[in-house]
């Protein structure tokens, strides 16, 4: 059988790291949306073994890809021999906290869900998910949610409509490096999450997002984010932000024509610029 799909990247409205867990890691508290940035995912199940190949040669195919982690879990919970080949053509940029990796994954699942109807459930594909890593549950299921714990504790919010501008500068951010600027750094100001859910939750988002702040990007060494910034508000965006621990950007805007005038701006001083809308939906 062959499923091919598309792994859609997700954006943070707003992201606060509120303390260390009993597990160590760090609480978050994230509005979580899915964009129309997608990586185009194709699944053929039937040959015996476990094969990833992947259109971007520094991609790893083995066990440190999320994807193909995701698919030899599936095959372990289901109690089987893995019999499938997967093909990832690389769109997401890496190191830009759009979740491509985690976005694969979710891919995969559904996709090996599909070749193997009801045979595990919901909560035991969520499972998988939460172990091959914290942003894989939102990826799977997808749309708009608050994001509480590690990222795998959801709520539904009302849909975010909006199209989105994407700027992915030359830089890369190390998400590692990126807890440790946040574990080292003082005086850390949190956002106003109470007021942020309280308009997020009547689907107020553009006055929400007054109250929204990344606590990455506060500590950001991207050297051209202010400047990407920027000139989105001053072309249309009625809000701009960094995407999780970066390196991406990006803008929501009522005007495609403003959106288009941003990118002519932008699209000499970064490596990548995607127009997209939001979606409803994870994998389609």
């Amino acid at each position: 059988m062959e499923v091919k799909l598309k792994a859609y990247a997700k954006i943070n409205l707003t992201l606060d790291l509120t303390g260390i867990l009993p597990n160590k890691y760090h609480g978050i508290f994230t509005c979580m949306q899915s964009v129309g940035l997608y990586d185009p995912i194709t699944v053929k199940t039937g040959e015996k073994g476990l094969s990833l190949r992947c259109s971007e040669r520094y991609i790893p195919c083995d066990d440190r890809n999320t994807a193909y982690k995701a698919a030899r879990l599936f095959y372990e919970k289901m109690g089987l021999e893995p019999e499938c080949d997967i093909y990832i053509k690389k769109v997401i940029p890496s190191g830009a906290g759009l979740a491509g990796g985690s976005a694969d994954a979710a891919a995969v699942l559904k996709a090996l869900n599909t070749a193997y109807p009801g045979k595990l459930s919901h909560r035991d594909i969520m499972s998988i998910a939460f172990t091959v890593g914290a942003d894989v549950p939102f990826c799977y299921v997808g749309g708009t949610k608050l994001c509480q714990n590690i990222g795998e504790v959801m709520s539904s919010l009302p849909p975010l409509i909006s199209d989105v501008l994407i700027v992915k500068p030359y830089e890369r951010v190390s998400t590692k490096d990126a807890y440790a600027r946040f574990d080292s750094a003082t005086n850390i100001t949190h956002p106003d999450n109470d007021s942020f859910l309280f308009y997020a939750a009547m689907g107020d988002y553009k006055e929400a997002v007054k109250y929204a702040e990344n606590m990455f990007e506060t500590l950001s060494d991207v050297t051209i984010g202010e400047e990407i910034k920027e000139t989105m508000n001053s072309n249309g965006a009625w809000f701009s932000s960094m995407s999780g621990s970066g390196s991406a950007y990006y803008g929501l805007f009522s005007s495609k024509e403003d959106m288009k005038k941003c990118v002519e701006l932008l699209r000499g001083n970064a490596e990548n610029v995607f127009i997209c809308s939001t979606k409803s939906r994870g994998v389609e």
